[in-house]
């Protein structure tokens, strides 16, 4: 699904649900998906390595904010999306004060937050040196999907801007444990800073980037950014080192 906003096209990430589906949204099947229409933009060309050893920052990158919107989220949430912030991006990472949910992006008929209205609230107060915004609620959110006009999400990003915005409300659906949600949510904050990057969804198993394909579960396999993506992005994207930020599973025994 495609919707143009701020300049630049958003894309869907996390759908589940409908607006008058026959049998609403069933808890056993609400657990959060994911799904996303094909990039519209051509994948950023290869950036040349940065001089100096290990991918440091280059001078051109900006710093990534941390936004949280309303109700805070668990500390352990905010430490693991800073530990996987740090492991993959050479980026400066700054968390803002937290603020209000804006009225304007509430949605009564569901009892939930419109997320391109939140998109649009994060963009009015993007500071200037900002690489991305990525905006954290607790909050249900959703968009408009084809034919249905209020349609439940995990995450929403603007391809190649600089706003995201994750919900954790769906990330905890079906979670075995917090720290499962956690990783969740992690996974998703570099899912959609790819987007932001200008990153498309990905065809290879376990890449941060794989289309979820309608399931929440996609999330628990997914790893790391491949070698393809990787070289997309270049510099962008640190080198791996040491294990992942979600090892070990937590969903896992």
């Amino acid at each position: 699904m495609l919707r143009v906003a701020l300049g630049a096209a958003l894309l869907l990430l996390g759908c589940q649900g409908g607006q008058k589906a026959p049998a609403g949204e069933p808890a056993l099947l609400a657990s959060p998906q994911r799904e996303a229409a094909a990039a519209p933009t051509a994948p950023p060309e290869p950036e040349p390595e940065p001089d100096g050893a290990g991918g440091s920052p280059t001078a051109t990158l900006g710093t990534i904010y941390v936004q949280e919107l309303g109700e805070p989220l668990p500390k352990g949430d905010l430490e693991l999306i800073r530990q996987s912030l740090a492991y993959f991006f050479p980026n400066p990472v700054k968390v803002l004060p937290p603020r209000e949910l804006p009225k304007a992006a509430y949605y009564p008929p569901r009892q939930r937050y419109r997320a391109e209205k939140l998109l649009d609230a994060l963009s009015t107060q993007t500071p200037e040196d900002a690489q991305v915004v990525v905006g954290l609620t607790t909050v249900d959110i959703s968009t408009t999907k084809g034919e249905y006009e209020d349609w439940g999400i995990l995450g929403l990003a603007t391809v190649s801007g600089r706003e995201c915005v994750i919900s954790r409300f769906r990330a905890a659906r079906g979670a075995q444990n917090a720290a499962h949600t956690s990783q969740r949510l992690a996974k998703t904050v570099v899912h959609e800073i790819g987007h932001t990057l200008g990153l498309p969804h990905c065809p290879e198993a376990g890449c941060l980037m794989e289309d979820g394909k309608g399931s929440v579960l996609t999330t628990d396999h997914e790893l790391d950014f491949c070698a393809a993506c990787r070289s997309l992005v270049g510099a962008k994207v640190l080198t791996a080192k040491g294990p992942l930020p979600w090892e070990p599973p937590a969903h896992l025994p």
